[in-house]
């Protein structure tokens, strides 16, 4: 498994600790939607409330991940991205797929994190609204700035299509005298 899908999965795992923690030490009633505020708007019992956020949760994992899975497959017929001819073409495509597929778990990693830290946060102070209107966000800028990333991704498609692992393609094979 990548390096981007272990990271998916710690966000999973962070998030399933938060609920666990809210059904042990949540507010009852505990808040199951919040306002732009952060201020909580409407409440449920505490079992009830920590199984909806964690289906919510559940169905944003498997959404993003789910995603991540199909991008690859997507028909280059479909995709409209900057510099089409490089991204799809058979050298470039697999670079291409992977960059569309980690966007789609970071972005899914973010937003599981961000509703596991109000989760936490509720359990430390239900009524708390600035942690949590700080939380939205930072959530919301770490969005834009990966948008920002990938599509300047796409713009600047890398100057080598391998690396060439300390080997400089101008490298004589004659050593200088020194």
């Amino acid at each position: 498994m990548r390096a981007r899908w272990w990271s998916f999965l710690g966000t999973v795992i962070a998030y399933a600790a938060a609920s666990a923690w809210a059904a042990v030490s949540g507010p009852d009633p505990f808040p199951t939607h919040f306002g732009l505020s952060g201020h909580p708007l409407t409440w449920s019992p505490r079992g009830e409330a920590v199984v909806v956020h964690t289906l919510i949760a559940a169905g944003i994992a498997v959404v993003f991940a789910g995603l991540a899975l199909v991008a690859p497959r997507i028909p280059s017929s479909l995709i409209n991205t900057p510099r089409r001819d490089y991204w799809l073409s058979p050298a470039h495509r697999p670079r291409f797929d992977a960059i569309v597929s980690g966007f789609l778990l970071w972005t899914g990693g973010l937003l599981l994190l961000q509703r596991a830290a109000t989760v936490v946060v509720t359990i430390i102070d239900a009524d708390e609204t600035a942690a949590k209107s700080t939380l939205l966000v930072l959530f919301l800028l770490a969005v834009v700035g990966s948008v920002g990333y990938l599509l300047w991704s796409l713009w600047h498609p890398p100057t080598r299509s391998m690396p060439t692992r300390g080997a400089h393609p101008d490298h004589r094979t004659t050593r200088s005298r020194r």
